[in-house]
């Protein structure tokens, strides 16, 4: 038994030795690496070595390697000194073969084939989708008006916009607020008038609603959260949205005809979103009725900040109808005109300048742009 322990133990201990100085003559303990890793030339093994012991971290990662594994390679140099050979790399966390390999590839790359190694590209801003459903690019082509619709407790308000085929201002044709009551309704009211609304509703090629806040299951029945989402708002747009949706072709490429936009996102476009709380809309309203393709004597030379499919040309007798209005009515006529522009600019026209404004961390427009296509396409 003794003789046992005693095998085992030198056996050991020779093991421990062995490992111990192999790590110090440089060659890696796994021989079938070593040998998968690509042939070189003298004068490539020379340079690669050079490029791996005198560069800096910052000037390493120029090559195909990444910040993490530069910064593992330098204190593995400070730690055990200069690499001898090429495959003390795979002593260091973080490579093997495949990163050693793309790694030596781009040390080489520049001298002996010219190929220039790409820099890395920078992450794209996040954006997330304008609208819900998708909507391909056919279909956007296709719509010609659209009509925003902001349902409230015990109102629908809407606005139809008409977008011209050429270098000309966005028409509105309609605007109007109707009130259901002021007092909660049974159900089979609601419908009724509801129903009634949306008859009253002009027909357009889609309807655009904001996303409205969702009731989420909680553990607390009673939290602020829960208390926050109106019943009779939220079956005001179910009973609307089944209501539009009826309006759409019953060809299948067509079927789509009602959006839901990102909650806020009109506020954030035009600057009316303190927090989470809109500011009035009315001074944005008034400055666009003011702009000179609804003004009929001009000065001439008068040039527009926005090109003119990007502006709206408002009618007399609707402007009539807008200041006609109470305050209070004019605030939901105008969020549910913005609500409609919105999406003609976002989504529609996908204007770069709108996009940048709302999208997070925008670096350039053409980014935006692109973000805004791959959002109304998702």
């Amino acid at each position: 038994m003794l003789c046992t322990r005693s095998s085992l133990a030198l056996t050991s201990r020779c093991l421990r030795l062995s490992s111990t100085q192999q790590h110090k003559t440089g060659q890696p303990g796994n021989d079938q690496d070593t040998n998968l890793l690509p042939a070189y030339s003298e004068n490539e093994r020379r340079k690669i070595l050079l490029t791996m012991n005198e560069t800096g971290t910052n000037e390493m990662i120029s090559y195909d390697i990444t910040k993490a594994r530069a910064t593992k390679l330098h204190n593995w140099k400070i730690r055990h000194g200069p690499l001898q050979e090429l495959s003390d790399i795979l002593y260091v966390e973080g490579f093997g073969l495949k990163a050693a390999t793309k790694f030596f590839k781009s040390v080489l790359a520049p001298v002996d084939s010219g190929i220039i190694v790409p820099e890395k590209k920078s992450k794209a801003a996040r954006v997330a989708p304008f609208i819900t459903p998708s909507m391909d690019e056919a279909q956007r082509q296709r719509i010609a008006s659209a009509v925003g619709v902001r349902i409230g407790v015990t109102s629908v308000s809407w606005a139809r916009l008409e977008i011209a085929s050429s270098d000309a201002p966005c028409l509105l044709t309609h605007w109007h607020h109707h009130e259901l009551n002021d007092k909660k309704l049974h159900l089979s009211e609601l419908c009724r008038r509801c129903l009634y609304v949306s008859h009253q509703i002009p027909q357009a090629d889609c309807y655009v609603l904001e996303s409205p806040q969702m009731a989420q299951a909680s553990s607390n029945p009673g939290s602020t959260d829960q208390q926050n989402v109106n019943i009779q708002k939220a079956q005001v747009a179910a009973i609307m949205s089944y209501s539009l949706m009826a309006r759409s072709d019953a060809d299948e490429n067509k079927a789509n005809n009602l959006y839901y936009m990102r909650r806020f996102l009109s506020a954030r476009l035009f600057n009316h979103l303190v927090g989470t709380e809109r500011v009035s809309s009315e001074d944005t309203i008034l400055a666009m009725m003011r702009s000179h393709c609804n003004v009929e004597h001009q000065l001439p030379g008068t040039e527009s900040p926005l090109s003119l499919r990007q502006q709206v040309h408002f009618p007399a007798d609707l402007r009539l109808i807008f200041a006609q209005q109470e305050r209070y009515q004019r605030e939901l006529l105008g969020q549910a005109f913005l609500l409609s522009l919105a999406f003609t600019r976002l989504v529609l026209l996908q204007d770069a300048q709108s996009i940048a404004r709302v999208t997070r961390n925008a670096k350039s427009s053409a980014s935006s742009e692109t973000a805004c296509g791959a959002s109304a396409s998702q």
